[in-house]
């Protein structure tokens, strides 16, 4: 009886060490001290773990993904990430992460291939964002927009999908349509100088350019030495005075 009672004590111990463990290294990631935070993960992780089940593994490597990630290294990142989609088979989590670093990397072949691989397990709305990123980056925006309305399908408050939904449509002279895009965008992100401006710019589009200007003198509130805000806000008080 005594054995088991410790044997149960050494396992409650172990698991909150790991857990305050992870935390800490946590909070030094966010506090941006990487190699700390690598230390502590190092000296926890024991990789022949990784299949047991509920094992902390997965977070420490998804984690350690991110350090990596930060400090550029890039081989060991993608190491961590794969490492993830192998733990846990059914998320989709690994996929998009991988894919934001490699489309940071300018891999976007390499970033294609884990958003398809992501999207065979699951109808994620980031995944299909990244997918439409890299369909603009492309030029092909008749594409990117079908993306972009795919993403919001799976999650319609996806504000960063509408306002690259409303960029796609401006490419491809749809003013008014780009034009409630972004206003999607920024009823779900009211503080942003970039939608405050995007708002403007697709107003003044459609020939509101008084409307346009009390949004754009919104985004130079919010974002006072953005170059491009200033010339936006400079060109629609020309216009606004004309009209």
């Amino acid at each position: 009886m005594k054995r088991i009672a410790f044997i149960l004590l050494f396992s409650l111990i172990t698991g909150s060490t790991l857990h305050a463990s992870y935390k800490e290294a946590l909070d030094l990631y966010e506090s941006k001290k990487y190699k700390e935070a690598l230390s502590i993960i190092a000296a926890e992780l024991v990789t022949s773990r990784d299949m047991e089940k509920d094992s902390p593994n997965y977070k420490q490597r998804f984690l350690a993904a991110h350090i990596h990630w930060k400090m550029g290294n890039y081989k060991s990142a993608v190491a961590h990430f794969k490492r993830c989609m192998d733990i846990k088979k059914d998320t989709v989590d690994p996929h998009v992460d991988m894919a934001l670093m490699l489309i940071e990397m300018k891999n976007r072949k390499d970033a294609e291939y884990f958003i398809k691989k992501g999207l065979k397990i699951k109808e994620d709305a980031m995944l299909y964002y990244l997918y439409s990123k890299l369909a603009m980056d492309n030029d092909n925006y008749w594409k990117a927009k079908e993306f972009f309305e795919k993403s919001v399908s799976v999650n319609p408050d996806l504000w960063l999908a509408y306002n690259q939904m409303g960029i796609a449509l401006m490419k491809l002279n749809k003013y008014s349509e780009a034009n409630t895009a972004f206003f999607a965008a920024l009823t779900l992100n009211p503080r942003s100088s970039e939608l405050l401006n995007n708002v403007a710019v697709s107003l003044e589009k459609i020939n509101k350019p008084k409307e346009a200007l009390q949004y754009i003198e919104k985004a130079a509130m919010a974002n006072p030495e953005n170059p491009v805000i200033k010339d936006n806000q400079t060109r629609l008080k020309e216009k606004a005075e004309k009209k």
